[in-house]
């Protein structure tokens, strides 16, 4: 029987099974020097979390709903932060996006483990709810975001032109396109939006004349 069981471990090598640790919207995961705690807003699993100089690091992490992000590495200040979902998809675009929940007008740093900022400001973009955001945040070469201030419901994203385009030596305009196309479809938006705005303002006001005369 020894013989039997040795030669079969001869024959099968031994396979190293990849462990997983399953979360719920329980699970904290504090950063006492920075007063701050990360949740996230459904269930899910990773590979590893460790902490390591006040960042919380996730490796293989996949929630509920949501598609599997490699890494994660988060650090919030005076904050705390739910992580609702990661989606690799953004207005029919390849990019990678992040949606949290911010409690605390503190700071939180991000990193999504996807590459350097290419230069072209549409690559990276914060959105709070539906309105894309200009002030209180920043990325660094690394692909590190940085935001400062914000609260409620808010969207990282990045939209992966370089994959979808790939090596080229076109002219600006043409390589990167898509861009481009994003940021007048942005513009176009909130143009709109500030249309309506006046245009109400300019009723109300008018309205109110008349019930002064």
């Amino acid at each position: 029987m020894a013989i039997v069981i040795l030669m079969l471990s001869w024959a099968c090598p031994s396979i190293s099974a990849q462990t997983s640790t399953v979360f719920g919207p329980a699970t904290k995961f504090s950063v006492p020097a920075y007063n701050s705690v990360i949740s996230f807003a459904v269930n899910g699993n990773y590979s590893t979390a460790t902490f390591d100089d006040d960042t919380w690091i996730f490796t293989n992490l996949l929630l509920n709903g949501s598609q599997p992000l490699e890494n994660l590495e988060i650090s919030p200040k005076d904050s705390n932060v739910t992580i609702n979902s990661y989606q690799t998809e953004t207005f029919g675009f390849p990019s990678d996006r992040l949606s949290i929940s911010v409690q605390g007008k503190g700071q939180q740093v991000i990193n999504m483990g996807i590459g350097a900022y290419s230069g072209i400001d549409v690559d990276w973009v914060v959105a709070s709810n539906v309105t894309f955001l200009n002030n209180g945040w920043n990325v660094s070469h690394n692909g590190t975001v940085t935001l400062t201030g914000l609260t409620g419901n808010l969207n990282i994203i990045y939209f992966n032109f370089t994959s979808q385009l790939g090596a080229t030596k076109l002219p600006f305009y043409e390589a990167h396109s898509v861009a481009i196309a994003v940021t007048v479809a942005v513009a176009a938006t909130i143009g709109a939006a500030v249309v309506v705005k006046v245009a109400v303002r300019r009723r109300t006001g008018e309205g109110e004349l008349s019930k002064n005369a």
